[in-house]
């Protein structure tokens, strides 16, 4: 699969187009991703890394953290994000890390999962819906950045592409009428 095509599929997912932070880190190999160290407390990144689970979910397919988005958020966040990104980031993760302690009374990622979901939704009302493309723009919030962060790295990776989406190689054959009951999921080409 082509790059451009693995792009061209995520903006269809994503509803637009990424963030500058998320296309200039996949144009980096996978492998020559190095996050930078201290950018990210234990707490925050444990916090940031349930996040993504619960975005993507490991359900008859494997889930973020088994995709590696992880590691893509720790790069992302560590090398493109620039530091008005960060600010808005961290200021978000830590209005939900502080609402878990003040309204249930244990550290976010203690809490049980529907108390975790709620302040995720929570975190994703209080933003505005003004713009569905404001992924990385001034009116991006703490929620739109982890879940674009999330799919971006969850249908970028090997995981998300091949076996979570179903990929038939060229050349095949067109079929206009062919159902989606018989396949289950998304199409990758």
């Amino acid at each position: 699969m082509q790059r451009r095509d693995v792009l061209k599929s995520l903006a269809v997912v994503l509803g637009g187009a990424v963030s500058h932070a998320c296309s200039q880190a996949l144009e980096v190999p996978a492998a020559q991703r190095v996050a930078v160290a201290g950018v990210m407390t234990d707490e925050q990144r444990a916090a940031v890394y349930r996040c993504a689970d619960l975005i993507i979910p490991t359900t008859d397919t494997p889930g973020a953290l088994e995709a590696g988005v992880d590691e893509f958020l720790d790069y992302v966040i560590s090398v493109w994000y620039t530091e008005d990104e960060r600010e808005v980031f961290f200021a978000g993760l830590a209005q939900i890390l502080d609402e878990a302690q003040s309204i249930y009374g244990q550290p976010f990622i203690a809490l049980k999962e529907p108390q975790q979901v709620a302040l995720l939704q929570a975190a994703e009302a209080r933003e505005p819906v003004s713009d569905p493309f404001a992924f990385g723009s001034s009116e991006s919030g703490f929620f739109k950045k982890i879940k674009e962060l999330t799919v971006t790295g969850y249908y970028t990776s090997e995981v998300g592409a091949t076996i979570e989406r179903k990929y038939v190689p060229m050349p095949g054959f067109y079929d206009g009428d062919y159902k989606f009951s018989e396949v289950g999921r998304l199409w990758a080409s």
